[in-house]
């Protein structure tokens, strides 16, 4: 499904900026409807424009000496940047003094390390007799109070600013899933502005869940949000006092200005948490871009759950699918551009929200792309593939410098050279451009044109807006022959000015003349369409949330006057309009369930992007049910809400968990105070439905937090 967008400027005599918002007023229209505006930074919740430089604090620069090992630990600094296990130096305010390198990149979005207190001693693993330490930031002691390694509150909102200054946003990293080592010498406990709340070998509240690791044959639901991660505390998410203390945590964050969420481990968290986490995020006054780690292989039998998680939850995506085609197809080339044409086409189907899904090559936790593939010219393909397609794309730190590693630690390495005129840096930078000037990148369908196990052309259009990209992965020269496009008639220039030896065209009637396409070569032809005359919209953020949740809308042709957005036929209220993006709040009347927005204006309907509309606050609910099953049959909970099925007893998605059998359990979001009615049903693999009889069960929800339900048996 496509998504739209396109950024215009709207002029403005005289106008005062609403910190915040983001909105201008004009003196002489005091009760019109006040005009967005539409800057990079401004827009936080669509990030379809921009492009990300994820970066680990500790190993971009080190600004401040002195914080470098703040409380003289042993076996935990190394100054000469060479023990990978240790902290190396970096900090806030070495990515202050190298913010004009990242605006130089194109960057508009920086992805930090967790920023809150980590472990501070370093943890001895016996198995190797080795020290590691806290510095990657997912090792969490105290998610209140910034790392001292990284800085103080000040130094903080001196990124938070500077960042903003130079048009980039900040994303955090952020884990609720887990703390520090249960045999740490915290024993994975953890703290609120310096004071214990509690540690997973004393756990007397039920903090933690204590199944311990999980091991490789331990692959359900069940096994992935209960058991530890690597030896991590894993949080018991399901209490309430757990709950409170992450999103209250996480609103401290928020109230500091940062742009975005990166939530790590997103495999291991319940769909309910991730649901609950999400729904307040979106209802904070200030709503971010969200995005989650779910870890997948590929081909993986929870392709399914990973795929369709963000219409679960409202958490979209890092986009491991397309990341694990595309690292073989330009990396060890165990894939072909075939399998990569392929992933685009399937994937635009089983996502929602394709545009949405955050791409990359590489990360902290894999091998660098520069090790994977050494060729430079093939690593240039490769980025410039990243850049074009869709989604939100992420360069690691480091990659614009052909860093080096041959697995995910070893390639957190020191960023030993910010040289600004490599083949990499200019590439970056002039994608990145292209993606905030021409709405085919951000919004557009792909469509290809000519490919085989080494080459692919391919088009993006967002209605008359078109980006066309040819892209040779190989050593071979190619002859392209029969290539058609969408492109107007006329003559175009490669848009890269062949740095990577691209190829000018002309196009008569939708066709190219055969050319030779050669070794490593990528060429980019773009055509921007005149401002739309009609709504086109392009992204809606975020894509799930309740009455009053801010929304933002960007697109093109909205007009100059405020028009009316629809969710479903429900009339939203507006915050405020301009020709590219419209800011509103979710309607009151609006049916629960996914809504079709649109965009009405000068008499003209905008296309549908869809929404979901929850019932309300979220909270959890823990369902306990007492009932046996015969084989392949499980347990689900049907009611009269929406987060419950409408009483459709195909909707609900989770199964119950059943450790204790015949008990089962579930952790579920529904709605805050409400009294809902429901019934347990059985379902088996291919759909048989059994539903219990009696009178229909009924239960008020708590006004926040989680509470479990009594434990219930089946009626027959």
């Amino acid at each position: 499904m496509s998504r739209r967008k396109l950024y215009s400027v709207v002029l403005i005599i005289f106008s005062l900026l609403v910190l915040g918002q983001g909105y201008l007023f004009t003196p002489a229209a005091v009760h019109a409807t006040p005009v967005c505006n539409a800057t990079d930074v401004s827009n936080k919740q669509n990030y379809e424009s921009d492009t990300v430089y994820e970066l680990m604090t500790d190993r971009f620069s080190d600004g401040d000496t002195t914080n470098n090992n703040p409380y003289n630990k042993s076996n935990s600094y190394d100054s000469t940047h060479t023990d990978i296990n240790k902290f190396f130096g970096g900090d806030w305010q070495g990515v202050i003094n190298n913010i004009s390198y990242l605006k130089n990149l194109g960057v508009t979005a920086i992805w930090i390390t967790a920023p809150y207190n980590n472990l501070d001693d370093a943890y001895f693993q016996s198995s190797n007799s080795t020290y590691y330490n806290a510095y990657h930031g997912y090792w969490a002691k105290d998610y209140f109070v910034p790392d001292e390694h990284w800085g103080n509150w000040a130094k903080f909102d001196s990124l938070v600013s500077t960042a903003h200054t130079n048009g980039i946003k900040v994303i955090i990293d952020y884990a609720p899933n887990h703390t520090n080592q249960t045999d740490s010498v915290e024993a994975g406990g953890f703290y609120r502005n310096g004071v214990l709340q509690g540690r997973w070998n004393a756990d007397t509240n039920g903090y933690f869940h204590h199944l311990g690791n999980r091991g490789d044959s331990q692959t359900s639901k069940y096994d992935y949000e209960n058991r530890d991660l690597a030896n991590l505390a894993d949080f018991s998410t399901e209490n309430g006092a757990v709950q409170n203390y992450l999103t209250d945590s996480i609103d401290v964050w928020l109230s500091h200005g940062v742009d975005g969420i990166r939530n790590d481990a997103t495999l291991h968290q319940s769909d309910a948490f991730r649901t609950v986490f999400a729904d307040h995020v979106n209802s904070n006054s200030n709503p971010v871009f969200h995005f989650g780690e779910y870890f997948v292989s590929s081909p993986d039998p929870k392709y399914d759950d990973y795929r369709t998680s963000p219409d679960r939850t409202g958490i979209q995506i890092l986009d491991f699918e397309l990341a694990n085609i595309a690292r073989g197809a330009f990396g060890d080339f165990s894939k072909t551009m075939e399998d990569l044409k392929n992933t685009i086409n399937y994937t635009a189907n089983d996502y929602t929200y394709e545009t949405k899904a955050v791409t990359w090559l590489d990360s902290h936790d894999k091998e660098r792309i520069a090790s994977l593939q050494p060729n430079r010219g093939i690593e240039h393909a490769a980025l410039a593939f990243l850049l074009t397609s869709r989604g939100t794309p992420v360069i690691y730190y480091g990659t614009e410098q052909y860093l080096t590693g041959i697995n995910g630690d070893a390639g957190r390495v020191w960023m030993s050279s910010f040289d600004q005129t490599t083949t990499a840096f200019k590439l970056i930078k002039k994608l990145s451009d292209l993606r905030k000037s021409n709405p085919a990148i951000d919004y557009g369908d792909t469509t290809f044109r000519w490919d085989n196990n080494d080459v692919l052309v391919y088009e993006r259009k967002f209605y008359n807006n078109i980006v066309m990209v040819a892209v040779n992965r190989s050593g071979t020269t190619y002859n392209l022959t029969g290539l058609l496009t969408s492109l107007p008639n006329g003559s175009y220039s490669d848009y890269l000015g062949h740095l990577l030896s691209g190829h000018d065209i002309t196009v008569s009637g939708g066709a190219i003349p055969a050319f030779n396409l050669g070794p490593s070569e990528v060429s980019v032809w773009q055509y921007k369409a005149p401002t739309a005359s009609i709504p086109e919209i392009g992204a809606v953020g975020s894509t799930m949330g309740r009455s009053g949740d801010l929304v933002t809308i960007d697109g093109d042709g909205f007009g100059g006057v405020s028009g009316t957005v629809n969710f479903g036929t429900t009339a939203a209220t507006i915050q405020c309009w301009a020709n590219n993006e419209i800011k509103v709040n979710v309607p009151g009347g609006a049916p629960t369930g996914v809504n079709n927005v649109t965009v009405v204006t000068g008499g003209n309907t905008s296309n549908t992007y869809t929404y979901t509309v929850l019932g309300g606050a979220q909270v959890q609910v823990i369902f306990h049910e007492n009932a046996t099953t015969t084989t392949g049959q499980n347990i689900y909970v049907v009611g009269n809400i929406y987060e419950l099925g409408n009483w459709d007893a195909t909707k609900p998605y989770v199964a119950f968990w059943n450790p204790s059998y015949p008990n089962w359990y579930l952790p579920v979001s529904v709605p805050a105070g409400t009294t809902i009615q429901f019934k347990f049903v059985k379902r088996d693999g291919v759909g048989n439905i059994t539903w219990e009889g009696g009178s229909n069960h009924s239960y008020t929800t708590p006004a926040s937090g989680a509470a479990d339900t009594p434990s219930y048996t089946w009626q027959p």
